[in-house]
């Protein structure tokens, strides 16, 4: 933490850190503001704003959305649903659901349940919901207690997330949902209409949410129906992203770099694009070769992702970036299609063109 004068101009802002990094700094008359403290540390953190409808800052279940006190005592609330899922506090307890292909019928408590040491096998404190050429939702039971007492809105409420990446993205708020209430999301994938689903709340010790997740082309769940146990039957594993895995097929490797941002040399956030423009120097450092081993080795099979991928929130496949080159530009388009962007050969060896494109 660095204070300065408070002629120092932050662009209109009271406090400015690193995304991601170790140093923030802050106007004298705002340094002592919890609230402020914690926003900037979220910053550090890899974290982009969170909004509500349409405005940038003003979710108010998380303190990257400005809505707590900027007193000296501050507020107690923590990080909405997208956040907690990036900080990886609270991981043993992170699952994810793909509609289009499983349902979740499950138990969710709130944070101060894992550090109470009240949650029970098989709840979960943060809900992931991910399928192909959507954008990510997670889900979280917004319990009004711990240090999460003082949230400045929808506590006790089942809080529905959007937000794109896992870091340096803005999430936005989605839904509140009491005991009863249903969100719904028309047009998930090839599975029609997508269902989050309140059965109940319970805002006893540690207070627990019952929700159901389908999509109705997939499948339909009742809250008539008993909770399965265990409810992680029904999900998916979580996904590895990054680093990206390599698998062997037929003697070979066959890799695919990270399509999303990832942590370079301990310090930043970056792409795979940008390590291709400099690989000679960038390969060599921490976190580049393990994310973007088409772009950095010589010792892998290269292929195009099949399906659909998500770029700028919409689906697109590699058929839709063939003859349109100026859509390689995009690190999600030439991480998915590296043969049709000419990232690689068809043999994965010895004709990278990294450079192309840039």
């Amino acid at each position: 933490m660095v204070v300065c004068p408070d002629v120092v101009d932050f662009g209109n802002s009271a406090a400015f850190a690193i995304t991601p990094g170790v140093i923030s700094w802050y106007k004298s008359q705002y340094f002592s503001t919890p609230g402020l403290q914690v926003h900037e540390v979220g910053h550090n953190l890899g974290h982009g704003h969170s909004g509500k409808d349409g405005s940038l800052r003003s979710d108010p279940t998380d303190n990257m959305g400005n809505q707590g006190s900027w007193s000296d005592a501050g507020t107690n609330f923590c990080f909405n649903a997208a956040k907690t899922w990036a900080n990886k506090w609270y991981e043993s307890y992170h699952v994810t659901v793909d509609p289009t292909i499983a349902t979740y019928d499950g138990t969710l408590v709130g944070i101060n349940a894992v550090k109470d040491s009240t949650i029970a096998a098989g709840q979960d404190v943060v809900l992931k919901i991910s399928s192909s050429a959507e954008t990510n939702l997670y889900v979280m039971f917004n319990r009004k207690a711990g240090a999460n007492n003082e949230v400045p809105g929808y506590g006790d409420q089942v809080v529905i997330t959007e937000q794109a990446l896992e870091t340096a993205s803005t999430s936005w708020w989605q839904s509140s949902l009491s005991s009863g209430e249903v969100y719904t999301q028309h047009n998930w994938g090839s599975a029609g209409t997508l269902t989050v689903k309140v059965c109940s709340l319970d805002t006893g010790s540690p207070g627990t949410a019952r929700i159901l997740v389908y999509a109705t082309g997939h499948a339909t769940l009742s809250c008539d129906a008993s909770t399965p146990a265990p409810t992680k039957a029904t999900v998916t594993s979580p996904p590895t992203k990054a680093p990206v895995t390599s698998i062997t097929t037929g003697g070979s490797l066959k890799c695919q770099d990270n399509d999303e941002s990832f942590l370079f040399n301990g310090r930043s956030t970056r792409t795979c694009k940008f390590i291709s423009m400099k690989a000679g120097k960038r390969c060599s450092k921490a976190g580049a070769a393990e994310n973007c081993p088409v772009t950095c080795t010589n010792e892998c099979t290269c292929s195009d992702t099949e399906g659909t991928f998500l770029t700028r929130r919409k689906g697109k496949n590699c058929n839709w970036a063939a003859n349109r080159s100026k859509r390689c530009n995009r690190n999600e388009v030439r991480s998915n299609c590296p043969l049709t962007c000419g990232v690689c050969s068809v043999e994965g060896q010895g004709s990278r063109r990294t450079n192309v494109f840039y």
